[in-house]
């Protein structure tokens, strides 16, 4: 499809979206919806405003409310016209705001000596208008290039420590409105002073009972009602105390004073000689950070959203749409937004899953900017401050309460130490302080996983070529000279020294059998470092000194090469020391073939009347069981047997070799079994049973004796006992089959 058609798709599909929401049945409760949304994220806005622009920054407090509200207005709609989901709700989140706080925080102090206030505001709004150009480019750049994808994994204690130190960076932002002072040792003297102790505490009251009330009641209205009636207890106790509205200003009980105009102050091009370029590039690593924790915040938000309303969301959109938003809101002097997960679950409960709610949500926010600074002089801190600590709290409780309870006690600890790590040094070193801890926890808990969950010898494993029962004592009583290895995962550091350590302890065990072969299977290994290499050349050294044979099986390309550039494997093949084979099976067959030849076990060949002697018939019953039976040539290369092919012959092989191979869907095949002389072939087919495998190939010039289903027909009516004999025979061999399959399955658990 080109890009034209899909632009034609998107939008009919966007108009189609429109109109179903004009619907009365959809129409009313994306109005609701929007609306008490509206009026939370409002509510919020002015909170986040009065986290940011507190302290010194307070005389430009309402710019601040201005900015928070109409970024809130300006996301709401941008999100809402172009996120892959219908009701998705977006504004400023407490995480980000946090960072801004840091971040006008830290600009105001450095200029505080040598710069007015006009000029600090003007660096402030400047550095939070970056941000978020900065941060909506970015997110725009990482969907349109299709990395959501790759970015969505986090470490679940890593998001556990980022949430934590947002709720504490909440919880100090909560003192720093109601008192204008931040949570420190220094300061907790002034804050105990009687009447900053009762302009916060009351505001920890109104957090504590909105925490209790939104944890037992879940209704939409609860949080802005609670909210409203703690404003009405408020102006209650300043009518039962006699306190005049002036003198609760003055004492700092409200906000303001505000200056006259309205709210919202664009920034002005002409206006930016007045600011400090160089106070906004020292806080290069607060916008990184703040880049950072919008991304996790997104892919946070999306997987609850996901979770909760049940259906896949592309990650890339929101990107792109959540990044168009922080860019609207940046050209508009704003602050970054994100899409916010209660609110969002919130719309889908009322049942207002359409567009127009987003665009709904932002009337509140337009009536608080029409209504000016004359409204906010009458919000009282404590209960802004209130809403900060609500939810700081809920997020510390879930962090560290309930986490406890939940996370292990290494991943609780990384939580933590998130934690302290944001508060002490800010939250990209925390985040990074986390990420090291994960990544060093995870690598110690990957080293104690066995790379090599099968170890058997070869008395054990076998190769499936099927040997005689003299063959078979022999590597009953010499398979120990067999060592296997079967690895699996990633070899790293972490793993390669345990995997050392098991070669080096199998080599000086049992001087009296010393081991002859180590058979190393890559078929499960998905990488290797270079401490693995060394490891294997330790290992190859090992096996030179004991005079041991390396044999590594399932060695894709491009381990070989690893293995070759670190030394292990010489770049010809005159290494003696070592052998490649393609898969287990031929590297046990070739490990049994050298064990067998030592002890002279390789018999010569034998006539077929001599090896029916031998396996279960008796010398006087040979000559005439060999009447029933025709001889057959097959050259090496040429099928005995072809898949599903149906045959009426039982063979008796005298000399040479034939494999049973099975198709793989990768175009290889895989060798099931491999029949020598002196066994049986196609006793399944010849019981017209299916046979599992797909073709019976000659490996060598191959001389066989067939027995046709009518002469064994004529066998049991001539000489009953031979064909009793024959039959217990195969039974015999085919529960040998089965005993060794189960003995091999039982090594491989």
């Amino acid at each position: 499809m080109t890009q034209q058609a899909t632009f034609q798709s998107n939008l009919s599909q966007f108009i189609s979206s429109l109109t179903e929401a004009f619907q009365p049945n959809l129409l009313i409760p994306s109005l609701i919806a929007g609306l008490v949304t509206g009026a939370i994220g409002t509510i919020r806005g002015i909170s986040y405003a009065a986290l940011i622009f507190s302290g010194t920054l307070s005389t430009h407090l309402s710019n601040g409310v201005g900015m928070a509200v109409l970024s809130t207005a300006i996301i709401n709609i941008v999100v809402a016209l172009t996120s892959g989901l219908p009701g998705m709700i977006a504004t400023p989140l407490a995480a980000p705001t946090a960072i801004l706080a840091i971040m006008a925080g830290a600009i105001a102090q450095k200029m505080a000596t040598h710069a007015t206030p006009e000029a600090i505001y003007l660096t402030v709004a400047s550095a939070i208008a970056l941000s978020s150009l900065l941060t909506g480019l970015f997110l725009l750049l990482l969907g349109k290039f299709k990395l959501g994808d790759a970015i969505r994994f986090i470490p679940y204690p890593v998001v556990g420590g980022f949430m934590a130190g947002t709720g504490w960076l909440l919880v100090d932002g909560f003192f720093q409105v109601t008192t204008d002072l931040p949570l420190t040792l220094s300061n907790l003297s002034p804050l105990l002073n009687s009447n900053l102790l009762w302009q916060w505490l009351s505001g920890a009251i109104f957090a504590v009972l909105l925490l209790g009330i939104s944890n037992r009641f879940k209704h939409y209205f609860v949080i802005p009602g609670t909210l409203l009636a703690f404003v009405g207890i408020f102006y209650l106790a300043l009518f039962l105390t006699h306190t005049p509205i002036v003198e609760a200003r003055t004492e700092g009980w409200l906000l303001g004073p505000f200056p006259e105009g309205g709210l919202w102050q664009p920034l002005d091009i002409t206006a930016f000689d007045r600011v400090s370029w160089s106070a906004i590039f020292a806080q290069t690593s607060s916008i990184a950070t703040l880049m950072l924790v919008c991304l996790l915040s997104l892919v946070l938000s999306n997987s609850g959203i996901e979770l909760v309303v049940g259906r896949d969301i592309d990650l890339n959109n929101e990107l792109q749409s959540i990044g168009f938003a922080c860019l609207s809101a940046g050209l508009g002097s704003g602050m970054v937004g994100n899409q916010a997960l209660p609110s969002t679950l919130l719309v889908h409960d009322i049942g207002g899953k359409s567009r127009l709610t987003g665009i709904f949500a932002a009337i509140p926010c337009l009536a608080v900017l029409l209504l000016g600074s004359s409204f906010l002089s009458f919000l009282p801190k404590p209960v802004l401050g209130a809403l900060l600590l609500y939810l700081g709290l809920s997020l510390l409780v879930q962090w560290l309460y309930k986490a406890w309870f939940k996370l292990p006690l290494a991943d609780y600890l990384i939580v933590v130490a998130i934690l302290v790590a944001i508060n002490i040094w800010g939250f990209l070193q925390g985040i990074v302080v986390g990420f090291v801890f994960a990544v060093v926890l995870f690598m110690y808990r990957y080293s104690q996983v066995n790379v090599a969950p099968i170890e058997a010898s070869g008395a054990i494993a076998r190769s499936n070529v099927q040997r005689n029962s003299t063959q078979q004592n022999s590597l009953q009583t010499q398979g120990e000279q067999i060592y296997i290895l079967e690895l699996q995962g990633f070899l790293f550091f972490g793993t390669a020294n345990y995997l050392l350590n098991r070669a080096r302890s199998r080599v000086e065990q049992h001087p009296q059998n010393p081991l002859r072969f180590i058979l190393i299977d890559f078929r499960q290994v998905t990488g290797l470092d270079s401490s693995a290499v060394l490891s294997f050349d330790k290992i190859l050294k090992i096996a030179r000194k004991h005079s041991l044979t390396l044999i590594f099986t399932n060695l894709s390309p491009t381990f070989q090469s690893q293995l070759v550039l670190g030394g292990v494997l010489p770049k010809n093949n005159e290494e003696t020391c070592c052998k490649i084979f393609p898969d287990i099976d031929r590297g046990l067959e070739w490990c049994e073939n050298q064990v067998l030849e030592a002890i002279s076990c390789i018999e010569p060949s034998l006539s077929l009347s001599q090896q029916l002697s031998q396996i279960f018939l008796e010398a006087s019953q040979v000559s005439e069981f060999m009447t029933y039976l025709e001889p057959q040539t097959i050259d090496a290369g040429c099928t005995v047997f072809h898949q599903g092919e149906p045959s009426d012959h039982l063979y008796f092989l005298e000399s040479g070799q034939v494999s049973v191979l099975l198709d793989l869907p990768n175009q290889q095949t895989k060798r099931l079994q491999t029949v020598c002389e002196g066994n049986i072939l196609g006793e399944m087919r010849f019981y017209d049973k299916p046979s599992l495998s797909t073709s019976v190939v000659a490996d060598t010039s191959t001389s066989l004796y067939g027995l046709s289903k009518t002469a064994f027909s004529q066998m049991k009516a001539e000489a009953p006992a031979l064909a009793v004999q024959l039959e217990a025979y195969i039974v015999r061999v085919l529960c040998d089959s089965l005993a060794r399959r189960e003995q091999q399955l039982q090594v491989m658990n």
